[in-house]
């Protein structure tokens, strides 16, 4: 299986709340040091948070979106609440507030928040699998840009 396989599979699984398979995708990413799933997460991410939230946001609906979704699911409330909301205002555009976010505790933030999007968004199986399909084109863009954009 390849790691794109894997991460897209790991995103239909958690859209499905299928949380059996969730979990053992998880811990076969887990097995190979998540070579390339930071970037399949990313994109996921970053797609379903500017989905999610309009052009006229504020601060203040971040902050109950992050305290929705540590209400929620009971892995977030071992993450810092302001670095989850620093995290959601930089996928919106403030990319200096995460400067100094380390990057695994980055990668726990956006699972927890993809599952919270994933669940409350939308996710027909075409519409899925078109968010699937965008998440893939982005992340690979990221690893591997097209010859001459180096």
């Amino acid at each position: 299986m390849s790691v794109q396989t894997e991460f897209s599979d790991l995103i239909r699984a958690m859209a499905r709340r299928d949380w059996g398979t969730a979990d053992r995708l998880l811990d076969e990413v887990e097995s190979i040091d998540w070579r390339g799933g930071s970037q399949v997460i990313a994109a996921a991410f970053a797609i379903a948070v500017n989905e999610r939230f309009t052009a006229d946001h504020s601060p203040t609906d971040v902050a109950r979106f992050v305290a929705e979704t540590r209400s929620r699911f009971p892995a977030a409330q071992s993450l810092p609440t302001l670095e989850m909301e620093a995290l959601v205002r930089a996928a919106l555009g403030e990319v200096d507030l995460i400067e100094n976010l380390d990057p695994e505790t980055a990668l726990q933030m956006q699972i927890v928040f993809l599952g919270k999007l994933l669940q409350d968004g939308y996710r027909a199986e075409p519409e899925l699998e078109a968010f699937i399909a965008d998440v893939e084109r982005t992340a690979a863009d990221v690893l591997w840009p097209p010859k001459g954009a180096i």
